[in-house]
């Protein structure tokens, strides 16, 4: 059986890796999976009972914490890669820097996701070194020009959330485990990725959202409050789940989802649930979703975001969509990838 290794280092990149790995399986591959310790990716892998292999860690705000975490990861990863029994027939990752200079370095082909044209930094360690670049047709080609051959980009019509939300069904469970009902109005809401290369290391959108909320509503409304770093100064009165939850479901049952990145405002829009994404920057593929008629809203300004907030959720009815019909018509990369797998191209 041939073998695929893929290298995810967050969340949503577990989650997709999850999914590459079933459907990989049903044609012949086995998969490989590594990751960093990180708290709120490896409890993803626990979640579906799935034991990653883990390798180095986040390198925190410093750039100096930051390119010798990424050295010592390299060094353990290719320790790793090269250990295995058999060479894997192709590389996956959404731009790691390490698993795509480990790769390169043994002649795996390799085959990288991206929807982030703005991670300028770790694009150009990465998509350089691709034999194939996977892309949602919303991101122009022109965006990643000046890093790869045009001929080597494979677009598809949809967006990566659509792999683990497609099929999704929600479950009433999840809300019993955080002592909630469908009933309760709840706002599900994550602070933006300020450690990151691309983002201003003293904005806090969220947090000023989700405080001013609680003063409006004065506890009429639950707001589920998911911490993106363990140094976290977590906002006052938000309930904080102490293990890994189905946020998927939580979104069903909620009125809206704030957040300052976009993979959860996508996820939510899929799902009909209201999203605010307060990313600073465009963001191309949450653009191509809202025009598309799914309730997401991109929004740089903290009043404008509050006062949209407040609409919501004095009449969440009114900003609820049904979506099986639009997603319906929409492909995602897993599909991309599983034609390149069985030889057909993309």
């Amino acid at each position: 059986m041939k073998t695929i290794w893929i290298d995810a280092l967050t969340p949503k990149q577990a989650l997709l890796s999850i999914k590459i790995m079933e459907e990989a399986w049903k044609i012949g591959y086995k998969s490989i999976i590594t990751t960093r310790e990180y708290d709120y990716t490896t409890k993803i892998y626990k979640m579906y009972n799935l034991k990653p292999i883990i390798v180095g860690k986040h390198g925190g705000e410093k750039l100096e914490g930051k390119l010798m975490a990424s050295l010592d990861r390299s060094i353990k990863l290719a320790e790793t890669i090269i250990g295995l029994d058999n060479k894997p027939a192709y590389h996956i990752s959404l731009t790691s820097p390490e698993g795509v200079r480990v790769a390169f370095g043994l002649s795996i082909p390799i085959i990288i996701l991206s929807d982030t044209p703005h991670s300028k930094h770790v694009n150009k360690l990465t998509i350089p070194l691709a034999d194939i670049l996977i892309t949602p047709k919303a991101i122009p080609k022109e965006e990643y020009r000046n890093l790869i051959d045009e001929k080597k980009i494979i677009q598809y019509n949809g967006v990566d959330e659509l792999a683990w939300i497609r099929n999704f069904k929600p479950d009433k469970k999840v809300l019993d485990e955080i002592g909630l009902s469908p009933n309760d109005k709840i706002i599900i809401a994550r602070e933006a990725e300020y450690k990151a290369s691309y983002y201003n290391k003293n904005e806090k959108p969220v947090k000023m959202i989700i405080e001013k909320i609680i003063r409006e509503f004065n506890g009429e409304v639950k707001i589920i409050y998911l911490p993106r770093y363990n140094d976290e100064i977590i906002p006052n009165k938000t309930i904080i789940p102490k293990e890994a939850v189905d946020t998927r479901s939580i979104m069903k049952y909620a009125v809206l989802t704030i957040t300052g990145g976009g993979t959860m405002a996508r996820e939510s829009a899929l799902i009909g649930t209201p999203s605010i994404s307060l990313f600073p920057k465009q963001i191309h593929v949450n653009i191509w979703l809202e025009e598309r008629g799914l309730p997401i809203k991109n929004i740089k300004d903290v009043n404008e975001a509050y006062e949209y907030a407040l609409k919501v959720i004095r009449d969440p009815d009114k900003y609820k969509v049904k979506t099986d019909d639009i997603i319906k018509e929409m492909e995602d990369p897993t599909q991309v990838i599983m034609r390149i797998l069985k030889g057909e191209g993309g």
